[in-house]
């Protein structure tokens, strides 16, 4: 999966392909991408896969509480209403405030999740 997305990001040229460099089928032979080149793009993906994972588990549960920011929910005190603003807040913020790992069953460590209201 990691070659594909490499060569897409690479623009590059090729039909097909499984999981290692000498199985792509170039569209035109004299525009191929070195092993070298796609190697280093594989190991920048891999790189940044624990914060694209980190993002995408943010934005769920960001979409999970939307409801809580319309101006017309019911919350029972302003405090509680800002106490989901701050979560969000606290979410929009781990990017920043973070430095994800994926350990090796590909799971997410070394995030500090905030604690949504009660």
């Amino acid at each position: 999966m990691l070659l594909v997305d490499a060569l897409l990001e690479l623009n590059a040229l090729f039909s097909e392909c499984s999981e290692t460099y000498n199985t792509i089928v170039w569209i035109d032979n004299n525009n191929t991408i070195s092993e070298e080149v796609v190697n280093n793009k594989i190991l920048e993906l891999t790189a940044g896969l624990p914060m694209k994972v980190l993002r995408r588990e943010r934005n769920i549960k960001l979409n999970d509480t939307d409801k809580y920011t319309i101006a017309d929910w019911p919350h029972t005190t302003e405090e509680i209403k800002q106490s989901w603003l701050d979560y969000r807040q606290a979410l929009r913020n781990l990017p920043s405030n973070s430095s994800p790992q994926l350990d090796d069953d590909g799971e997410l460590t070394n995030v500090n999740w905030p604690t949504p209201p009660s």
